[in-house]
């Protein structure tokens, strides 16, 4: 049904003005329909992936394969653990043979951590300034909350805000994460990320 103004219009210019009057409404209706359907689109991706982390350029990324020293890790799941919107820690699980493998990367520096799980650093509780390692302690070098993000293949539960903490002790590194009654303990060595290749 068309108003009053358009009518007088369709009027005024006759059947060939109607016809392009018909024409230029359907081409707006359309243009219009495109560009809602381009913005839900953009929207319904953003909404299933979850919160969004800033990541640098060359960082590793869910269901890549690394290879270190003739040892494979494929990166099956991650957890960003983010500070002010970019990973401060970014953990990787490496799976292998029902062996409970971590690669974890941190921000800034050239190692990674090749991790295991330890039993008896989870069952410290959250740990102080210090950590047992073999033959000595690990001191921490990083504390701090986190908005742990979750992606890929990892164990249920994590997700939102926690804590981390991170001791070193020359080669020797522990990483503890947690979030409420979730705790991650692992323990590893530094690995020179300029020997970590990545596979094709």
């Amino acid at each position: 049904m068309l108003d009053p103004i358009s009518l007088g219009l369709l009027m005024a210019i006759g059947a060939g003005g109607a016809a392009a009057v018909t024409r230029w409404r359907r081409r707006r209706g359309a243009v219009v329909a495109k560009a809602a359907a381009g913005a839900k689109a953009a929207v319904e991706p953003a909404e299933k992936a979850g919160p969004q982390v800033s990541r640098a350029a060359g960082a590793y990324r869910v269901n890549e394969v690394l290879l270190f020293m003739g040892e494979e890790y494929w990166l099956a799941g991650e957890l960003a653990l983010v500070r002010e919107g970019t990973p401060a820690l970014t953990l990787f699980v490496a799976p292998e043979r029902a062996q409970d493998r971590w690669l974890a990367a941190p921000r800034q520096g050239d190692v990674l951590y090749a991790l295991q799980a330890d039993a008896d650093l989870r069952n410290l509780g959250w740990p102080g300034v210090e950590v047992p390692s073999a033959g000595g302690t690990m001191r921490r070098v990083e504390e701090g909350q986190c908005t742990i993000v979750p992606s890929g293949e990892v164990p249920e539960g994590w997700s939102g805000a926690g804590r981390y903490a991170v001791f070193r002790a020359m080669e020797t590194v522990a990483v503890v994460v947690e979030q409420g009654s979730n705790r991650l303990a692992l323990k590893g060595k530094t690995v020179p990320r300029r020997l970590v290749e990545r596979m094709g």
